[in-house]
């Protein structure tokens, strides 16, 4: 490769990594086309890519920035997922893909969300977050349910008092004779 290939995909590197908002580094040994294709495919569905990248050129678009903690994960084959949207949805692609058939010829080393570098385990645990919509509908129903149960209990009120009238108009209908205490 040439000196100003090499800087531009250097440069190309930087864009990505300051493009970001969440990152997955994998090791791979022995991937087919055909697995990286289609893991590519699931990617781009949750708005994500994956590079193949040299470590030397990744380490030098690093430099001077937070992705560059990440740098002793640069060893090895590398593989790094990019995401421009939903970072868990990155981490759950990931891991459901290192868990899949092709799990043994991919194996997760770090990851990179909210400016800090995070370990494989994190990553796990990040995936098992429910998605931000999944989160955002709870929220939506925790904050309707006290407004629904006061609207339930107001409109309880005026039955549960009509029930009560009308079983005092029953005793009053029923005659004095019939609730008296026998002389």
């Amino acid at each position: 490769m040439k000196k100003e290939d090499k800087s531009l995909a250097v440069d190309a590197l930087k864009s990505a990594i300051e493009a970001q908002r969440g990152a997955v580094i994998a090791s791979f040994r022995g991937l087919t086309v055909a697995e990286i294709t289609a893991l590519r495919k699931k990617l781009r569905e949750a708005d994500a890519e994956i590079r193949v990248v040299k470590n030397t050129m990744i380490r030098r678009a690093a430099e001077g920035t937070p992705f560059g903690n990440l740098s002793e994960s640069f060893k090895g084959p590398t593989a790094i997922a990019f995401t421009h949207g939903d970072p868990v949805a990155l981490a759950k692609v990931m891991k459901e893909y290192v868990s899949g058939p092709a799990g043994q010829k991919i194996t997760l080393k770090a990851g990179f969300f909210e400016g800090k570098a995070i370990t494989d385990v994190e990553v796990r645990a990040l995936a098992d977050v429910p998605s931000r919509e999944a989160l955002l509908t709870r929220l939506a129903g925790a904050m309707n349910y006290p407004i629904s149960r006061l609207a339930q209990v107001l409109a309880d009120g005026p039955r549960s008092f009509a029930t009560v009238l009308e079983s005092v108009r029953e005793k009053k209908s029923e005659g004095p004779a019939a609730g008296a205490p026998p002389a």
